[in-house]
């Protein structure tokens, strides 16, 4: 797949935005499993801010503070705007750090191709979520096209889900995928949280998936 990204997606790749990685060669993606520390690379989240998180849209960028109670992944799922605070974007240079964007107060969830926690923000998926899923769910290596990202990861999916049909409607907007890893243009984004993300269905061009061992 071939990306001609503009001088806005570029920034997204800033040294000034990538936190400390951690690399685990444990292949958590290869087996399936989802247990926190297996992915690839990626930060840890410590959950200090629950309400911070980052939104990965078509342009760009946004770091910013849920102004609204609740989760990341229940609040995206009203489908209606998302209140913000202290908002930050990659309006910068490729080198550049993230600006300050203080008349952005609301994000249309739509517009959100990938939602995740910051470095400090709540995990995507919650640790009883996540065990209870491996134990009823079927475990797929996967690789989804949502231009101008492709994201690779395990998803659990009902035993009645069809992982090729997940760019189609559905009941749910946003899809979790455990031990992430997320490309632009070729290079990967290494500031995305280890055990999970949340990709909106919407953005989803295509789905490679294959059922774990």
């Amino acid at each position: 797949m071939s990306i001609n990204p503009s001088t806005n997606l570029m920034r997204l790749l800033s040294p000034d935005r990538i936190r400390e990685v951690e690399t685990n060669f444990g292949g958590g993606f290869a087996s399936g499993k989802a247990a926190p520390g297996q992915g690839l690379a990626g930060i840890v989240v410590t959950r200090r801010r629950p309400a911070h998180f980052v939104a990965l849209t078509e342009d760009g960028r946004i770091d910013a503070m849920l102004a609204q109670s609740g989760k990341l992944g229940a609040v995206l799922e009203k489908r209606g705007s998302i209140n913000v605070n202290q908002a930050q974007t990659g309006a910068g240079d490729c080198d550049g750090p993230l600006t300050p964007a203080p008349t952005l107060k609301t994000i249309d969830p739509y517009d959100v191709a990938i939602a995740m926690p910051a470095a400090d923000g709540e995990p995507a998926v919650s640790d009883a979520d996540r065990d209870a899923w491996q134990k009823f769910r079927v475990a797929y290596n996967a690789a989804i096209e949502m231009p101008p990202y492709t994201v690779t990861g395990t998803l659990l999916l009902l035993p009645s889900q069809d992982p090729l049909s997940l760019a189609e409607r559905g009941t749910e907007l946003f899809l979790a995928v455990l031990n992430p890893t997320v490309e632009l243009a070729g290079m990967a984004i290494k500031d995305i949280p280890r055990d999970s993300i949340l990709v909106n269905r919407s953005h989803i061009r295509r789905v490679k998936a294959t059922m774990a061992a």
